[in-house]
Formats: C-alpha cells, structure tokens, sequence
C-alpha cells in the first residue's frame, strides 16, 4: 500500500535541451580535454626543469601522447553533438513526434503498471503539452478487505472501512498525477502542463480531475493532493463515494481562447 502512494518519490532524470543545442566548444578551436593537457604541460614546465635531455625527451612525449588522446576524445564529443544537435533543436521548437518519442525513451511512470492503464499526449505548442491518464479503478488498486491476525495467530479478513479505502484511493490518484507531471517537466521543455485523469472501463469512462500546472510554480511537497491544488484544478471527491465525474476538463484550445 505503500508504494502505491508514493510514485511521485521517484525522481526522472531530467533533460536539458537547451544546453544540448550548445557547441562543446568552438569548431576549430582547442578542445576543453586538449587544452586542460596544454594546462598540465606548461604548470610543469613553471615548477620543474631537468638539465638532463633525456628526462625532458621522455616528459615531452608523455605530454603529447595525452594531448593527441585528449584531441581525439575532444573530435568525438563535438561530432556526438553535431549529431544530436538537430533533435534537440526540434525539441525546443516543439515537434509533436519527437515529445512523445522523449517521453516513450526518457520518462518512467508509463513503465509502471500501477501507475496507470494508458495515456495519450498532445503538443499545443512549445511551451505547452497535454496528456490524458486512464488510471486504474479503485477496485483494481485498493483492497476491500484488511488482513489481520488474531491473538492466536491466525489470519483473518475484515472489511475495509469505506472511508480509509477512498482516502487511500484519492493518495494514490494524487500521486500518479503528480509522478506523470514531474517527468514531463523533466524531460520536455515545456512550461505548462494539462493533465486529464480519466477513470473507468474501456468502454465506459470518464475524466474525474483536470490540472493546469505551469512549471515555475510547481513545487513539489510530501503530499500530493496540497502540490496540486495550489494550480488551477477540477475535481469533485467526497469522502463516502470518493471522486465524481466531471463535465468538462482544463483543454489549452478552449482556456487560452477564453482568455483573448
């Protein structure tokens, strides 16, 4: 029960890709491993000088033999961002594939299964994504009954208060939505999220809560039904029935038409 309330702790590598459209140093230029070998060379020839032409021939070698292994690991570095450089370049100009294809690669809560059945997402422009979560039924995450074990040491099983199980059930809700938004914002670069969780069965299903969390405010806390309502957000929970359906959800089309 505990893990399934405490997605959000689990941390995505975040990605910076504006520093990925960045040159590892100039074209033509000394390279930064090249120049920190110049650097070693000349330090030692400030500290130390041997009149024996030997040692100096030896010292001499070691120090080009690390300056042309430097250069040729510098060749390397600039030809990994040369190849690199136009994806993370489209990336920043927000093509709709090459988001989905980051998230699918780098982010991490769709490979866990408790996390949600399915998710959808939609790049409104470059600076905002929107993504739809099927999350999982109550049913299907929180136990009915409660496992206990009696004086003599025997199992027993009891019904779950219905009260405890919808709060455990909105924890769990929380802190799905809340992992899915931490690795977006790690790995797109965007700065606005529109989450949709949608709850039910293939074939009967309704969203049950809409977020709009924008990244400069987002500041994660322990708990993550407080993290999230410090956005704009819908949702309908009471503690006997748990959340309600929602008519209508948070869409970038419709609320940034409304504010024109």
């Amino acid at each position: 029960m505990d893990e399934l309330k405490a997605f959000h702790f689990d941390e995505c590598r975040t990605i910076d890709w504006e520093m990925k459209t960045k040159e590892p140093f100039s074209r033509g230029s000394v390279g930064p491993e090249e120049r920190t070998w110049i650097q070693k060379e000349k330090k030692f020839e400030v500290i130390f000088f041997s009149k024996l032409v030997g040692i100096n021939s030896i010292i001499n070698s070691y120090y080009k033999l690390n300056r042309n292994k430097a250069r040729k690991r510098d060749t390397l570095l600039y030809q990994k961002w040369e190849k690199n450089y136009f994806f993370a370049k489209r990336m920043l100009d927000g093509h709709q594939e090459l988001w989905r294809e980051a998230v699918k690669t780098h982010a991490t809560f769709h490979k866990k299964g408790n996390v949600g059945q399915a998710y959808s997402l939609y790049v409104f422009d470059s600076r905002t994504v929107e993504c739809d979560i099927f999350l999982h039924t109550i049913e299907k995450i929180i136990p009915s009954k409660v496992e206990k074990t009696t004086k003599r040491g025997k199992i027993s099983y009891h019904e779950m208060p219905i009260t405890k199980r919808y709060d455990l059930y909105q924890y769990h809700v929380y802190s799905c939505l809340n992992k899915i938004i931490n690795d977006l914002f790690a790995v797109l670069p965007c700065e606005r999220v529109f989450i949709n969780g949608v709850s039910g069965t293939y074939e009967k299903h309704q969203p049950i809560l809409s977020f709009v969390v924008e990244r400069e405010q987002h500041k994660q806390t322990r708990c993550p039904k407080r993290t999230l309502e410090k956005h704009q957000h819908m949702v309908t929970f009471k503690k006997r029935s748990g959340f309600y359906p929602l008519d209508r959800v948070y869409s970038p089309q419709v609320l940034f038409k409304e504010d024109e």
